[in-house]
């Protein structure tokens, strides 16, 4: 069932009630959300039309220009939410995204969606948008919690350094912490997935007309996915920032 334009508008409505918030409590937030709702709306206009286009067309090379079109943004997104160790994250955050794209998405169109054609935008793009998403949040996250988890515990680094540990031993406290704060909000969605919150991939699916079993079994099949990308980008993208953080004497590159 399509939403008309009217209805559109009906749900723009819907902003009074934040705005009279905003108003209530004297918070300058009122400005900030027209020009994010204007670029929401901007932005998804044109990625429509694109994506129409993109659909019509079924072409494997405009396929992958518009799948590295989003991995370029995720990679950027990342950084910049990271404020520190600019010359180095570039590098780690493609090479952790890159990981799980090639693993990921390969086994979900050959093993199990099995599209036709193979590189069919209608099932690459939204399913790849879906993992490269949360791997580009999670990675984010993970990376951060392990700067950190070091920034707070040098002296505990350098003791296990001093007693024979490797770099490796030396950082796995701080490595464990940070994936375990990256990967728990991931596990708790899942948890939660059905009796709690029904996500916008099966909600989608049902809305469109299909059944709700076949759209639970989509729903499984990108779960399955999605924790499994985040899980190897978080992984790679650590390991890989250890490996240039500190040189071969185990030091700290660029200072603490």
């Amino acid at each position: 069932m399509d939403i008309s334009y009217l209805g559109l508008a009906l749900g723009l409505l819907l902003l009074l009630y934040p705005i009279l918030i905003f108003a209530h409590l004297k918070l300058k937030l009122s400005r900030q959300l027209f020009i994010s709702v204007g670029r929401m709306i901007l932005q998804l206009s044109l990625v429509g039309i694109w994506l129409e286009f993109l659909f019509n067309q079924q072409r494997w090379w405009l396929t992958l220009i518009w799948m590295l079109i989003m991995i370029g943004n995720a990679i950027f997104t990342v950084k910049g939410r990271l404020k520190y160790q600019g010359k180095i994250l570039l590098p780690v955050i493609s090479i952790a995204l890159f990981t799980s794209s090639i693993i990921i998405m390969p086994w979900i169109l050959i093993m199990i969606v099995k599209p036709q054609p193979l590189y069919s935008p209608m099932y690459v793009i939204p399913l790849y948008g879906m993992i490269l998403g949360n791997g580009m949040n999670s990675c984010a996250l993970a990376l951060e919690r392990f700067e950190s988890g070091l920034a707070d515990n040098w002296q505990a680094y350098f003791t296990r350094i001093s007693l024979g540990a490797n770099l490796w031993e030396a950082a796995l406290p701080p490595f464990r912490k940070a994936m375990h704060a990256a990967l728990l909000p991931q596990l708790l969605s899942v948890a939660s997935i059905g009796l709690v919150s029904l996500p916008g991939m099966m909600t989608g699916q049902i809305l469109g007309g299909a059944s709700p079993l076949v759209a639970i079994k989509y729903q499984m099949m990108i779960m399955f996915a999605i924790f499994s990308g985040v899980t190897i980008t978080d992984y790679v993208a650590i390991r890989l920032y250890l490996k240039k953080r500190f040189d071969k004497f185990y030091l700290p590159k660029g200072g603490r």
